[in-house]
């Protein structure tokens, strides 16, 4: 088992089920909090966006009935002859029993037309007698023609209208189109109930059809843009009667459809007019709608009718402004005005709630934008409370970690603590034998000079792990200073091995020295502290002599890299498992194999020779696998002249 798992599960479970209690109540809380916000922010849009419809469709409803004020504003001015700006493509009418005025657009036809005034009938009462009881044709011709003469329109009509008839019994159709064409120069001038021109036209066609004349179609023309151009004032019937000649339905003029459209809305409009004496109210023809108000005057009943579309010019400013669309509906449900408006996306007033003609429905102009909108901002909050709980969980495990590592380092110091002083008692146990011994008096005087050099020994060793406690303790508190100098890495590394050799006679034979150098003798010169170096090389030394065998190598060498000089130890151990690479740098750490060799020590070698490298500029390394030993190499700066 590695010891990074070990240390893992060294781990209190308590303390484990505490942090993530702990951690878990704010993460919780955290979560709940911004699920909360969300929805709610959720329910605020949806009222946001009820509470903007709203105000739209009050302001629109508002908008409305002030333009349709405006138009109920100009009836009595109209109506009392006033000079007045009327809308575009709109009619303003005057009534009783009959139409009495009319302004703006010119009708083809009207609902009620005020009747003609009749011709005496004494006037013709000889020459009819002649034409009807006598046939004297040709002196009722004659008679006729006179009577034509007339200066007043009235009467002339009359009598052309007589006279084409008699030229028509005669078989004199030239002739007697020639006076329809007479009569048609007439106008308005009524006629047999009838504007003279449009009875004109409709016997000129006749005679066509009859005589098969190539101009039938021209006159048809004539005929149809007599009635649409709304020059007559005629009624519906009348209307009819005359379009009855055209052998096949005639369509107006583009031109002209919107005032036949508005005619239609006017006749429909009409009964009411009659039986409310003011109002608003709308009317559907085709794919056009109209807006009309209404009110009784001293001077009849005046009406104002036109387009929705006019109608609603300034409302369109203000839908614009506010980033929404209209849509009307009549009472019987039928879009007047606008787009469809989907039910779950508008807010409905309907006519009774506005005293207007139409329910109302607002929705957002553009749904989607307004969404993605309100989806940004939630995924901005959604984000930042994501980062809250990444933070909390981070904290969370950092302070774990930390935790968990100070009781690691506490235990390792006890482990320390422990080790340190079973290092500490073999020489003092010695040094307090020797010295009983001693003090009995009873010891030979030839083993005086073996006890006091075992002594001396014992004390020595004793001084070197003081000091090496010591050191360690300088050097993981940055309190150790260093003395640079210029140094000859290869001679410094052959020293420190000879001193080795020197203190461990049984161990001399195993380390093996190699200098490898790019040209053969040549110096490798480092700015060292010599005293430090050696330290750093004489831990790896001893940690490769404690985990090789008595009679495997020990191989050092010195190598430059470029711009660094690498000093290895290799040995030919047990090895160290790469999850321990890191581990056995920290203080007081062990590997797995000093427990399984059971090899005694204190865990700051290889912390100290670490820290001293990195004092140096360089680093250590590490080459291990298990069963195939380790190297250890202090990779070291080469002055800037040797490099």
């Amino acid at each position: 088992m590695g010891l990074a798992l070990r240390n893992q599960l060294a781990a209190p479970v308590t303390l484990l089920a505490l942090f993530v209690f702990l951690a878990g109540i704010p993460l919780v809380a955290v979560g709940w909090l911004g699920w909360r916000l969300l929805e709610q922010d959720r329910a605020l849009d949806v009222q946001r966006v009820r509470e903007r419809l709203d105000n739209a469709a009050a302001l629109a409803a508002r908008e409305i009935d002030r333009s349709l004020a405006a138009r109920n504003d100009l009836l009595i001015p109209a109506a009392q002859g006033e000079s007045v700006s009327l809308p575009a493509d709109a009619v303003f009418l005057v009534f009783d029993s009959r139409l009495l005025q009319r302004q703006g657009v010119r009708l083809p036809y009207y609902p009620k037309a005020s009747p003609p005034l009749d011709v005496p009938a004494i006037l013709f009462a000889d020459a009819e007698a002649q034409e009807f009881r006598n046939q004297d044709l040709s002196n009722v011709a004659v008679s006729y023609r006179a009577i034509a003469a007339s200066k007043d329109r009235s009467v002339r009509g009359a009598a052309l209208m007589r006279l084409a008839r008699v030229l028509r019994k005669q078989q004199k159709l030239r002739e007697a189109f020639a006076v329809y064409g007479e009569l048609a120069g007439l106008g308005e001038t009524p006629v047999a109930g009838s504007p003279a021109e449009l009875v004109a036209r409709r016997e000129r066609i006749v005679l066509l059809n009859a005589t098969g004349g190539d101009e039938a179609a021209k006159e048809k023309q004539l005929l149809v843009s007599a009635l649409f151009d709304g020059r007559f004032q005629i009624d519906r019937a009348t209307f009819d009667f005359y379009q009855e000649v055209l052998s096949t339905p005639h369509a107006p003029a583009e031109t002209s459809r919107p005032s036949l459209d508005l005619a239609r809305a006017v006749e429909a409009l009409w009964p009411l007019w009659q039986q409310q004496s003011a109002g608003r109210a709308a009317s559907a023809v085709n794919e056009s709608v109209f807006a009309a108000v209404w009110r009784r005057t001293p001077a009849g009943t005046a009406a104002l009718i036109g387009r929705v579309d006019d109608l609603m010019t300034s409302t369109q400013a203000v839908l614009q402004n506010l980033d929404v669309r209209l849509a009307l509906e009549d009472p019987s449900g039928r879009l007047s005005w606008g787009s469809p408006v989907a039910d779950a996306d508008r807010v409905t007033r309907t006519f009774r709630e506005t005293d207007l003609p139409w329910t109302i429905h607002v929705a957002l102009a553009d749904p989607v934008a307004a969404q993605a909108i309100s989806n940004s901002r939630r995924n901005v909050l959604a984000a930042g409370f994501g980062v809250m709980l990444l933070a909390i969980t981070a904290a969370g495990y950092f302070v774990f970690r930390a935790v968990r590592r100070e009781l690691d380092v506490a235990r390792l110091q006890s482990d320390f603590v422990a080790a340190v002083s079973h290092e500490f008692r073999t020489p003092l146990t010695a040094m307090c034998h020797l010295t009983e011994m001693l003090e009995e008096g009873a010891t030979p005087p030839d083993r005086l000079p073996l006890y006091y050099g075992a002594l001396g020994r014992e004390s020595r060793r004793l001084h070197a792990m003081v000091e090496s406690l010591l050191d360690f303790g300088r050097i993981d508190a940055g309190r150790r200073g260093y003395q640079f100098v210029d140094t000859d890495a290869t001679e410094l590394v052959k020293q420190v091995v000879q001193e080795c050799r020197d203190h461990a006679p049984s161990a001399a034979h195993r380390i093996e020295w190699q200098a490898l150098s790019v040209r053969a003798r040549e110096p490798v010169r480092i700015r060292a502290d010599r005293e430090a170096l050696a330290l750093a090389l004489r831990n790896l030394l001893d940690n490769a002599s404690k985990y090789s065998p008595e009679s495997s190598p020990i191989r050092v060498s010195v190598r430059p890299q470029g711009a660094f000089v690498g000093i290895s130890v290799e040995d030919e151990g047990v090895g160290i498992p790469k999850d321990e690479h890191r581990a056995i740098f920290r203080k007081f750490a062990r590997g797995s194999s000093a427990r399984a060799l059971n090899v005694k020590g204190t865990g700051i070698g290889l912390t100290m020779a670490e820290q001293i490298v990195k004092a140096h500029g360089g680093r250590l390394e590490l080459q291990s696998e298990p069963g195939r030993g380790s190297r250890f190499t202090a990779l070291l700066p080469v002055r800037p002249s040797h490099a």
